[in-house]
This record gives C-alpha cells, structure tokens and sequence, in this order.
C-alpha cells in the first residue's frame, strides 16, 4: 500500500512541472499574441495618420491655390490656341451685333419721323381719292398721258398715288 502512496508523491512534481509549463506557455502565447496585434494597431494609427496627414496638406494646397488670370491657362498649347481662336470670334461676332442694333435703331427712328409726318399730311390733306369717280379718273390719265406726261406727273397734277397711276396707265390702252 505504501507504494501507491509514493508513486503519486514521485509523479507529483513531474505533473506540477507539466502543468506550470503548459500555463507558462499559454500565458507566453498570449503575450505574443498581444504583442502583435497591438504592434499591427500601431502600424495601422501611423499609416491613417500619414494619409491624413497628406491629404490635409492636399486641402491646404487647395485652398491656398489661387485660380489663374484666364481659364485653361495651364492647358495645352494647342487647346490656348484654340480658345485665343473662339475669344477673337466672339469679339468679332459681338461687334457685327452692336452694329445691326445701332441699324436697327437708326432706321426705327426714321420711320417713326415718317409716321409723324404722314400723320400730318393725313390731318392736313383732303381725302381727294374719293371725290373723283374712277370714270373720270381714267379720263384724266388717259388725257395727260397723250400729251406726253410722266406717271409721276399725272399723279401730282391728279393727286392720286403713284401706284394707281401707273396701273391706269397700264390698263388703258393708248392708240
């Protein structure tokens, strides 16, 4: 019986060994373990911080950077030539258009002078047309073209315009 007794004691201190070296390197194990991933943590903080770092001094940039004089005036030569070529043209355009306008203008003012003189010669002048009978109208035409008158005498000497008078004319025939 005592030999059961003292084969457990004997085994005691190997088995206390075995347990206190698994422990021992379990708990090395988590100290690795956290070595790592708080190592991998640092690396990630100083890489998030670099990025930040060059993408605040991007915005200074940005902010600070001042837009040039002319657009695309660090284009291409070819796209600065081009764009010197569409200013010329918009030039050139805009001043064909103040031209027109100024045209425009001009002739609006004479016929509005014309309007207000007709107006007038309407508020002065009788109504003749109506007075003489087309009967008597085409006599007279008739009349002052055989003695050898212009349309645009017969239409003062008559007091018709001139556009009748020569459609008399016209119409009738001379032998």
């Amino acid at each position: 019986m005592s030999m059961y007794w003292i084969l457990p004691l004997s085994i005691a201190p190997l088995a206390i060994a075995d347990v206190q070296r698994s422990q021992f390197l379990a708990v090395a194990g988590f100290v690795m373990l956290g070595w790592v991933l708080a190592r991998r943590t640092l690396k990630m903080r100083k890489r998030v911080n670099a990025d930040t770092r060059a993408a605040n001094k991007e915005l200074a940039k940005i902010r600070n950077a001042k837009a040039p004089v002319l657009p695309l005036s660090d284009a291409p030569p070819e796209t600065q030539r081009w764009q010197v070529a569409l200013f010329d043209t918009q030039r050139e355009l805009k001043a064909e258009l103040d031209t027109r306008i100024v045209i425009v203008q001009t002739l609006l003012r004479q016929v509005d002078a014309k309007i207000q003189r007709l107006s007038e010669l309407q508020n002065v002048a009788p109504p003749t047309p109506a007075a003489n009978p087309v009967g008597n109208r085409r006599a007279d035409v008739e009349a002052l073209v055989m003695k050898g008158h212009t349309a645009e005498e017969i239409a003062a000497a008559i007091g018709l315009p001139l556009g009748d008078v020569e459609l008399t004319i016209a119409t009738t025939r001379v032998g």
